[in-house]
């Protein structure tokens, strides 16, 4: 018999956030890549999606002043 943490699934949370005028995908301490040019956003996010392909949870998209522009299910980038 499992035990009952054996079918706890991870949820995680990956930001896209703005950082010093360009774009950063923030997953936790030590892993915040970042990116530059006009496309910045949209590459954050496509990393983020890529990231997210087995995983649980959501990506947050931010605004410049850190409110939630939209929120992408993690279940959704898997489709």
């Amino acid at each position: 018999m499992m035990p009952d943490s054996a079918n706890l699934v991870q949820q995680s949370v990956i930001e896209i956030r703005s950082f010093k005028g360009d774009w950063q995908c923030y997953e936790g301490p030590g892993v915040q890549p970042y990116w530059t040019g006009d496309t910045a956003k949209e590459d954050a996010i496509g990393y983020a999606k890529a990231r997210a392909k087995f995983g649980r949870g959501e990506i947050r998209v931010l605004r410049p002043d850190g409110s939630v522009e939209r929120v992408i299910d993690f279940n959704q980038t898997n489709r």
